[in-house]
């Protein structure tokens, strides 16, 4: 009867430790890749004078940083971003902000890249919304 219940205990226990690696992980904390092509510094080309630049980082988040003149001063302003990537579209989420929050933010554009990976167009539905250089 001892056996029986050591039997059971070490079946219940293999159960939850091999159930439990089948989670499903999603996000940028999950296993998903990262398109190493957006992994660096971009400067948004159609800002000027003013600046704009992207920022991507490995982990999937991305930094926002733009420098605007307004009124003979400057306006900085930096937001920060998680991002996913597939096949034909950079999707946008904000950063600690519920889904459920009016600031909560998800979007997604259609991208592509040119000039040796030098170049990425951000567009939505063919229209060219940002056009960035990279920098670093």
């Amino acid at each position: 009867m001892k056996n029986y219940g050591l039997i059971i205990s070490v079946t219940l226990l293999l159960i939850v430790v091999g159930l439990s690696g089948c989670q499903e992980k999603t996000g940028n904390g999950g296993n998903q890749q990262i398109d190493s092509r957006f992994i660096a510094s971009w400067t948004n080309v159609e800002f000027s004078p003013d600046v704009e630049i992207w920022t991507f980082y490995t982990n999937g988040s991305t930094m926002s940083y733009s420098s605007r003149n307004f009124e003979g001063g400057f306006i900085n302003l930096t937001t920060w971003y998680n991002f996913t990537v597939d096949s034909d579209q950079l999707c946008l989420f904000s950063k600690d902000v519920a889904p459920s929050s009016p600031l909560y933010l998800s979007i997604c554009f259609s991208y592509s890249f040119s000039e040796n990976l030098n170049r990425l167009m951000l567009s939505d539905e063919g229209t060219i919304i940002m056009d960035f250089n990279k920098i670093s």
